[in-house]
């Protein structure tokens, strides 16, 4: 994977541990690389002329640049991405033992929203990034059972509750005078037809399906109607953020530009969600890297974010936002960690 990057030549193994090597130490040391220091550092058996010229054939090719002339040479967006994908050839997924979270406080969380908030702070502060979490559509959520409650004025509130443990609540006018006892009548029959089926299963086949039923009576008409018109709307996904003042502790993301993204990223949400929904249409742990990321109002960023599913659907995806010169060593794992938690309880909680 690592070597699809140019057209003139794939890079050579030396090249490759080169540009390994110099980007792992620039994200952890911040400063630009330089020959002498940077051989010394790593063992290199070449010399530091042999080194110099490594560094201007990498930069040549794009993938290392120098931000101002005396100065050493920093990873472009091209060197990142060998980066990452050389780390993701070699990551082991099924592991977890980088990650140091408290998993059973995290699996003891009765209630969905609660989940996802305590999520995504805990990657804030693992990562030291900012966690983002896009929820699931409530098309997505499956029923568990349904309650109708008469109010006054020929108004009924219809209390729907998932297996996820989130609760709708919808009101509806009705143009028939209906008795409590009809009411309770009509909240049996959709708790015992719909119970089992996602919200987009009901409005997109079993309301047409229970409507042809021959044995429909009056109320469970009615009781098909007021479901009808209250699954109508339905919650759109929606956007978490935590840790937006990590970014801010971050000298490079405070400069010109990158500081004119952050503010970006803060009051246009649509931004980081039309990302987050990107993440839905591949499996895996993915990672955009600068121009990647593809919106023009964001530069200087990565984000590394994975789907997570109920059962085999992918539902909303999380991740995070750092700058590209990101820790993805620890980020990735994380992520991949993340989505897996929120995959697994999904999927226990709709079954």
């Amino acid at each position: 994977m690592s070597q699809n990057f140019i057209n003139e030549r794939p890079l050579e193994e030396r090249e490759e541990s080169v540009l390994g090597a110099l980007v792992y130490e620039f994200i952890t040391t911040g400063k630009p690389v330089g020959s002498r220091s940077f051989v010394q550092k790593y063992s290199f058996s070449i010399s530091p002329a042999t080194m110099r010229n490594i560094m201007f054939d990498l930069e040549n090719m794009g993938f290392l640049m120098q931000p101002h002339t005396s100065a050493g040479r920093i990873p472009t967006d091209l060197g990142y991405r060998f980066y990452v994908n050389s780390l993701l050839d070699s990551y082991d997924f099924s592991s977890k033992d980088s990650i140091e979270v408290n998993e059973d406080a995290l699996k003891n969380e009765l209630l969905l929203d609660k989940l996802f908030s305590s999520v995504v702070k805990m990657i804030a502060q693992v990562s030291r990034y900012a966690g983002v979490i896009l929820t699931p559509r409530a098309d997505f959520a499956v029923v568990k059972r349904i309650e109708l409650i008469l109010l006054d004025n020929n108004e009924v509130l219809m209390i729907l509750v998932t297996r996820t443990g989130i609760v709708m609540t919808k009101k509806v006018s009705l143009s028939v005078n209906l008795t409590q006892d009809e009411v309770y009548e009509c909240s049996r029959y959709l708790s015992s037809e719909l119970s089992g089926y996602s919200i987009h299963e009901i409005r997109e086949t079993i309301m047409v399906k229970l409507h042809s039923e021959k044995s429909i009576t009056r109320n469970k008409g009615i009781a098909l109607d007021i479901a009808e018109l209250a699954l109508t709307e339905s919650r759109e996904a929606e956007l978490n953020v935590e840790g937006i003042e990590n970014l801010l502790k971050i000298n490079e993301m405070v400069q010109d530009d990158r500081l004119n993204s952050l503010l970006n990223v803060i009051e246009e949400k649509n931004i980081l969600k039309n990302v987050m929904e990107r993440m839905l249409e591949k499996d895996g742990v993915r990672i955009l890297i600068g121009k990647e990321i593809n919106e023009g109002k964001v530069s200087g960023c990565s984000m590394v974010a994975t789907a997570y599913k109920i059962g085999n659907k992918k539902v909303g995806s999380v991740g995070v936002l750092g700058p590209t010169r990101m820790d993805y060593e620890k980020v990735v794992p994380l992520v991949d960690y993340s989505g897996r938690i929120i995959s697994d309880y999904l999927t226990k909680m709709s079954m």
